[in-house]
C-alpha cells in the first residue's frame, strides 16, 4: 500500500488515478497552422501556482504538440520536482513535455482535482515514479494506476471552494498590484519630468523642463563610489565586512549578504545608493549596512542639495539612458567618467520631498500588495496539503 493511503478519514475512499483523471492526447503536428493563437510550454508555468499567467505563440512553434481545452490541467511530466500544475483559462498547443490532464466527474470535483495535484501527496507520488536520471520524466502507464485517497463528493467541492476563493483573491490583487505598477511609471514620467503645477518651462540639453529646475551633473549632487573587489584569499563565511559583488546580491527589499571580506576596500555606507555599473547596468538598492562594494557596484551617497529618495527615483526613470551609454562585448558597463558626467535635473527641495513622498507611498502600498500575495499563497499552499492529508476537516454541518 503507498504510504499515502495510510492514516485518513475512514469516509474517504480509495482511487485510482486514471479512475479520476485521463490523459488527452490528441496532437497538433503543425502549431503553427493550427489556427490557435496561444502556446503554453513548462516555462509559462510557474512552481506552485495554479494559474498560467504567460503564454507563447503558435507562430514560433514547429515540432508537434498536443491540443489542450479550456478547464484542461496541464502537468510537468518532466522534472517533477520543479511541481508545474496548472489550469488553462483558453484553448491552446501544449509541449509534449507535459500531459493534458482532464477531470473524470464520477469520482472526482473538476475544481478539486487541480488542488489535489498541488498537494505534496501528490508530488510525493510524482517524483517516486519519475523515470531517468538526466531528466525525469513520469510515463502516463505509471501514473495511471497510482492509488490515492480522496475526500467525498461534499467535501471535495468544500475544499475546492475554499481554495478557489483564495486563488480568486490572490488574483484580485494582482491586477491591482499590476494598476498601481503602471500607474507609479506613469507618475515617474510625469513628475520627473513636468513637477508638480509648473506653468513655465524652459528648454535645456534634456529637454524642457520646469523654469526653476537645473540641470547638473550627478557629481554634482552625489559622491560617487565605484567598486573595487578585495581579493577572493579575503573571503570568509562568518568574519569581515560584508560583500556586495553585483547584481546577484541584490534583493528585492534589501541587498542579499553571501560573502564577506577581511581586507575590505571600497565601502558604501548604510544610506547609500548601490547602483550596477555591469549588466544590467542601473539596477538599484538601498544599502541597509556598511559594506565592502566589488567592481560591478557603485555606491551614489547623495549630497545635501538632494534629497536621497528623489534622486533614487530619478535615476530610476533614467535606466533606459544608463543602458544606452553602456558598452561592452561580453558584458555591457558603464565607467566612472560617464557616470560621474550623467545629466539629472534637480528641483527646489520642498518639490523634491513632495515628489519623492507620493512616489514613495506608491511603493509601500506596491510593497503591501506583494506582501499580501506572498501571505496569501503560502497560506493556499498550507491549506492545500492540510486538507489533501486529512489533518483539516471540513465540518459536517457545512457540508
Amino acid at each position: 500500500m503507498n504510504s499515502n493511503l495510510q492514516k485518513m478519514p475512514p469516509n474517504w475512499i480509495k482511487v485510482r488515478f486514471d479512475e479520476i483523471a485521463e490523459n488527452i492526447t490528441d496532437r497538433i503536428d503543425k502549431p503553427n497552422e493550427s489556427g490557435l493563437e496561444y502556446y503554453i510550454g513548462l516555462e509559462h508555468i510557474d512552481t506552485d501556482q495554479i494559474r498560467i499567467k504567460r503564454f507563447g505563440s503558435t507562430d514560433d512553434v514547429n515540432a508537434t504538440k498536443f491540443l489542450c481545452k479550456k478547464g484542461d490541467i496541464i502537468f510537468g511530466k518532466r522534472r517533477s520536482y520543479l511541481r508545474k500544475v496548472a489550469v488553462t483559462d483558453r484553448d491552446a498547443v501544449v509541449s509534449a513535455h507535459s500531459m493534458v490532464i482532464r477531470p473524470k466527474a464520477d469520482l472526482i470535483v473538476p475544481e478539486f482535482l487541480p488542488c489535489f495535484m498541488q498537494s505534496s501527496i501528490f508530488w510525493k507520488t510524482a517524483h517516486a515514479i519519475s523515470e531517468g536520471s538526466m531528466s525525469p520524466t513520469i510515463k502516463w502507464k505509471t501514473m495511471a494506476k497510482q492509488e490515492f485517497l480522496v475526500p467525498t463528493i461534499n467535501e471535495q467541492k468544500k475544499i475546492s471552494e475554499t481554495l478557489w476563493s483564495i486563488e480568486e483573491n490572490t488574483e484580485t490583487v494582482e491586477n491591482i498590484l499590476k494598476l498601481t505598477s503602471v500607474l507609479k511609471i506613469s507618475l515617474l514620467n510625469k513628475l520627473l519630468t513636468n513637477g508638480i503645477e509648473h506653468n513655465n518651462f524652459k528648454k535645456t540639453e534634456i529637454g524642457e523642463i520646469p523654469e526653476d529646475w537645473e540641470v547638473v551633473k550627478l557629481i554634482d549632487i552625489a559622491d560617487i563610489i565605484m567598486g573595487q573587489s578585495p581579493p577572493s584569499s579575503s573571503y570568509n563565511d562568518f568574519d569581515g565586512l560584508p560583500f556586495l559583488q553585483g547584481k546577484a546580491d541584490f534583493g528585492n527589499i534589501e541587498p542579499i549578504i553571501t560573502k564577506y571580506t577581511t581586507k575590505p576596500s571600497k565601502i558604501s555606507e548604510k544610506g547609500d545608493i548601490l547602483f550596477t555599473v555591469r549588466a544590467p547596468v542601473g539596477d538599484m538598492n538601498w544599502c541597509n549596512t556598511t559594506c565592502c562594494i566589488g567592481r560591478g557596484i557603485a555606491a551614489l551617497r547623495p549630497k545635501e542639495t538632494v534629497i536621497p529618495k528623489f534622486l533614487y527615483y530619478q535615476l530610476d526613470k533614467l535606466r533606459s539612458n544608463f543602458e544606452q551609454l553602456s558598452q561592452g562585448s561580453t558584458f555591457t558597463a558603464i565607467n566612472s567618467k560617464e557616470l560621474k558626467n550623467f545629466s539629472v535635473v534637480v528641483p527646489p527641495l520642498d518639490e523634491q520631498k513632495e515628489i519623492a513622498n507620493i512616489l514613495y507611498k506608491l511603493d509601500l502600498n506596491i510593497s503591501q500588495f506583494n506582501d499580501h500575495i506572498l501571505y496569501v499563497s503560502n497560506l493556499k499552499k498550507k491549506l492545500t496539503n492540510n486538507f489533501i492529508s486529512g489533518k483539516l476537516i471540513i465540518p459536517k454541518e457545512v457540508l
